[in-house]
């Protein structure tokens, strides 16, 4: 049992480096991965089921470990598992039915139809991994993994929300070229009616697991700590969306001073 107060590093540095470096890396490495094409997203999905059972053994050793190594252990965990799902989505491999430009005369509900058929695959994939993660910790005391997984997933769907909806900067580049049909769902637009409210209940989710995570004292306010700073990264990200993205100014209209 945790009998002295964490220090303020304990709480409030290393919880953000260590999810900002976890975080960074999976993404960085989901990028890489997925430029290279399909199949490259394929041997690599195969050659991470390792990791993926293992992320799960983790989770089951932990599921009663409220230490600070166990909250960072399932908090790991959580992320390793959703970044498997999102491989096993830009690989092409767990997508939907529906593989190409949305038709230029959808609108409305069947525009938005059309595109949930886009992820109806991997949502399936994601209700069962939730489903999984449920029963694996019933009646457990460390649920950060599953938490960390739900919050990506909620943040993620958010985004994509928005997108759908309309934001001012897209990026479409990112999309690996089998996915570009996607962007054809996208539009581009300064602002949305979604944006604020799902900004300002992501600001507050992250205000409060900030303001929990002071108020425990406990090891298991390094877990509510590393949930917090997921969800400002989110909040960022959302930001990101809206934000005009830098342009370069062309050589031949910068103004020349005469004299």
């Amino acid at each position: 049992m945790y009998q002295q107060p964490l220090s303020w590093l304990d709480l409030y540095l290393y919880p953000v480096l260590v999810a900002l470096l976890l975080w960074g890396l999976l993404t960085w490495g989901l990028l890489v991965v997925n430029r290279r094409g399909p199949l490259y997203g394929r041997v690599a999905l195969v050659a991470s089921l390792g990791p993926l059972a293992l992320a799960h053994w983790q989770l089951w050793l932990v599921r009663d470990d409220l230490s600070i190594g166990g909250c960072y252990r399932a908090f790991a965990a959580g992320l390793v598992i959703w970044a498997w799902h999102e491989l096993a989505f830009y690989s092409g491999v767990l997508t939907g039915p529906w593989r190409r430009p949305c038709p230029p005369t959808a609108r409305g509900w069947m525009r938005f139809s059309i595109a949930c058929s886009t992820h109806l695959y991997h949502e399936l994939a994601v209700a069962f991994e939730v489903i999984l993660l449920w029963r694996l910790h019933l009646d457990a005391l460390n649920v950060f993994g599953p938490l960390t997984f739900v919050l990506l997933w909620a943040l993620l769907h958010s985004a994509k929300l928005n997108v759908f909806l309309g934001v001012r900067t897209l990026t479409i580049d990112w999309l690996p070229d089998h996915l570009h049909y996607l962007g054809s769902f996208w539009r581009q637009r300064p602002f949305n009616a979604l944006f604020l409210p799902t900004v300002a209940a992501f600001s507050l989710l992250a205000m409060w697991l900030w303001m929990w995570a002071g108020a425990l004292e406990s090891e298991k306010a390094v877990g509510v700590a590393l949930l917090a700073v997921l969800a400002v990264c989110g909040v960022l990200e959302h930001w990101l969306l809206v934000l005009p993205a830098p342009q370069r100014k062309p050589a031949e209209t910068q103004d020349v001073a005469s004299t």
